[in-house]
C-alpha cells in the first residue's frame, strides 16, 4: 500500500498503513492456478526485462527518480524522517484537495501538522490555491526509498526474489517494506495489490488489496480529509473517492488485507513471495506462496483468497485487473512525524534481487 504513498502505500507519498487495514491470517487453501514469471526488471540472470527507475525521496533531495537501475539493487530505510518533492504533479480528473479546511499547505513531507509548519499524515500538493484544489501541483512524498518498473501490459501477477531484513523500534506502520502492483504510475487514486512486512511486527507478512489508493491524508484516524473527493466540500467521515455519488454514511471498503506467519519457517529469508489473480471455477482469485529461493519448496502453505468474498456488490476490480496495465514498486517507507525510531544495526533493508510478472494471455486471463 501505500513515498510512495502515505495513506496506504506514501513510497507513494507510497506505501500501506498497517494499521488501517483489517484481517486476520490468510487461509491456508492451494492455488488451483499458478503463472509462469517473466522478469520486469533487468538483472543479471536473464536477458529479459528493462532497466527500472531507483526512487529517493529523502531530506529534501532534488534527485528523487534516477533512470536505468538494474537488479541485483539494495534499498535502506530513509535515513531522514524528512521526504522530498516529486517531478510528478497531481493528474487532472477528480479534484485532489489539499485538506479539510481549503487552506494552502507549506510544510515539510513527513513531518507531522501538530509541529511548525508540518504536513498532515498523508499526500499534499505544493502551492495548493486557497481553495485546496491541488491539481497540476508537485506531490510532497514522505521519506521513501526503492525501484519501480516501466509500465507492463497484460499482468496477472509480481514475483519478488530477495530480503526483507531488520527491525525498528516504529509504531506499527511507521515503516513499511513492500512490494506491489499499482495501475497509476503516481500512485494516485488506483488500485493496488501486494505485500509488506512492518519491522516491528515479528514474522508477519500482510498481503493485501486496495482500491482508491492513497486517498486519505488521515490513515489512523477517521478517513476525512480526502485528497480524491470530486466535489469540494464533500469530506465526510465515510467520504472516499468518487463516493459523492453513495448513500450517506455508507462507507465503501478501501483496502483489506491478512496475514501470514514465517515464525514456523523461521522468519524471513531471501525467498520468491509471489502473489497472482487466477480463475477458480469463474470466479476471480489471488494466489499467494513463498518459496525458497534454492530448493523451490513452500516456506508455508500456499494461500488463496476471493478478495470480494462475503460482499455485495463486490467492491475490489480484481477481475478489470487480470491483465491489465501497469507498474511495480518495490521499497521502503518511512513514517516518523517526531523522528523518534530507531533501527536495527545494520538498518532495515530489501536486497532486490528479481522482481517478474505473471502475464495474462491477450483476450484473457492465463491458466497453466
Amino acid at each position: 500500500m501505500k513515498a510512495f504513498a502515505r495513506g496506504i502505500v506514501s513510497l507513494t507519498p507510497y506505501l500501506v498503513a498497517a494499521s488501517s487495514l483489517s484481517g486476520g491470517s490468510c487461509p491456508q487453501v492451494a492455488p488451483t492456478a499458478v503463472p509462469a514469471w517473466v522478469d520486469l526488471i533487468s538483472n543479471r540472470v536473464t536477458s529479459f526485462g528493462s532497466p527500472g527507475t531507483a526512487l529517493l525521496f529523502n531530506d529534501l533531495n532534488s534527485n528523487v527518480r534516477t533512470p536505468g537501475q538494474r537488479l541485483p539493487y539494495t534499498v535502506e530505510v530513509p535515513a531522514s524522517a524528512i521526504g522530498s518533492m516529486d517531478i510528478h504533479t497531481y493528474p487532472a480528473g477528480p479534484v485532489f484537495y489539499s485538506n479539510s479546511s481549503g487552506a494552502s499547505i507549506s510544510c515539510l513531507p513527513g513531518v507531522d501538522a501538530s509541529l511548525p509548519n508540518g504536513c498532515p499524515a498523508g499526500q499534499v500538493g505544493v502551492g495548493c490555491p486557497a481553495s485546496g484544489d491541488c491539481t497540476g501541483k508537485p506531490i510532497l512524498r514522505t521519506p521513501a526509498t526503492g525501484i519501480v518498473s516501466v509500465l507492463t501490459t497484460r499482468a496477472a501477477g509480481i514475483e519478488y526474489l530477495g530480503t526483507f531484513d531488520g527491525t525498528a523500534s516504529a509504531a506499527s506502520g511507521g515503516v513499511l517494506q513492500v512490494v506491489f502492483f499499482h495501475q497509476k504510475e503516481d500512485y494516485v487514486a488506483g488500485a493496488e495489490y501486494g505485500f509488506f512486512r512492518d519491522p516491528s511486527v515479528p514474522n508477519q507478512l500482510t498481503v493485501y488489496w486496495q482500491t482508491n489508493a492513497n486517498c486519505s491524508l488521515r490513515p489512523f484516524g477517521s478517513l476525512n480529509d480526502t485528497m480524491c473527493t470530486k466535489v469540494e466540500g464533500v469530506r465526510e467521515p465515510s467520504t472516499y473517492i468518487y463516493t459523492d455519488n453513495l448513500e450517506p454514511g455508507v462507507a465503501s471498503a478501501i483496502t483489506t488485507a491478512c496475514n501470514i506467519d514465517l515464525g514456523p519457517a523461521g522468519g524471513f529469508g531471501l525467498y520468491y513471495y509471489s502473489m497472482w489473480i487466477f480463475s477458480d471455477n469463474g470466479t476471480p482469485m489471488f494466489g499467494m506462496s513463498i518459496r525458497d529461493a534454492n530448493t523451490l519448496r513452500p516456506v508455508v502453505p500456499d494461500t488463496s483468497i476471493d478478495p470480494n468474498a462475503g460482499v455485495a456488490p463486490a467492491w475490489y476490480p480484481i477481475g478489470p485487473l487480470n491483465g491489465g496495465d501497469g507498474y511495480v514498486t518495490a521499497g521502503i517507507t518511512r513514517f516518523d512525524p517526531f523522528n523518534t525510531q530507531t533501527f536495527s544495526s545494520p538498518p532495515p533493508t530489501m536486497a532486490i534481487e528479481r522482481l517478474a510478472v505473471a502475464k495474462a494471455a491477450p483476450g484473457g486471463s492465463k491458466r497453466r
